[in-house]
C-alpha cells in the first residue's frame, strides 16, 4: 500500500493560493455577517461572472506590489480580483498531476 492517502482537498479561499495553481469553487459568500449590502452585491456579481459551485479555476499572476490584482482564469474567461474579493471564495485546491 502506497503511503498517501486518499483524502478530501483542504478548503481555502482563493486569494490564499500561489501563481499556477488550480482549484474548485466550493461556494461565494460574505466572509463576515455584517450583513453590508456591498458585500453582498459583490458576493452576487462574482457569481454572475462564473464563480459558481463546481467550476474549475486557475490563478495565473498576482501584481506585483502587494499581489494585487490577482489575474484568474474561470472558464475560457479571465477576471482581475482585488484579494478582499478573492477572499469571498471558497475552493478546494486541485493536486498536482
Amino acid at each position: 500500500m502506497s503511503s498517501s492517502q486518499t483524502s478530501t482537498p483542504t478548503s481555502t479561499t482563493l486569494d490564499r493560493l500561489r501563481v499556477g495553481d488550480s482549484a474548485i469553487v466550493l461556494d461565494v459568500a460574505a466572509s463576515d455577517h455584517t450583513g453590508h449590502d456591498a458585500t453582498f452585491d459583490i458576493t452576487r456579481r462574482l457569481k454572475e461572472l462564473g464563480f459558481v459551485k463546481g467550476e474549475a479555476v486557475r490563478i495565473l499572476h498576482r501584481g506585483y506590489f502587494g499581489g494585487e490584482p490577482l489575474a484568474v482564469r474561470i472558464g475560457q474567461s479571465t477576471f482581475a480580483l482585488r484579494c478582499f474579493e478573492a477572499a469571498l471564495i471558497g475552493v478546494a485546491p486541485v493536486g498536482i498531476i
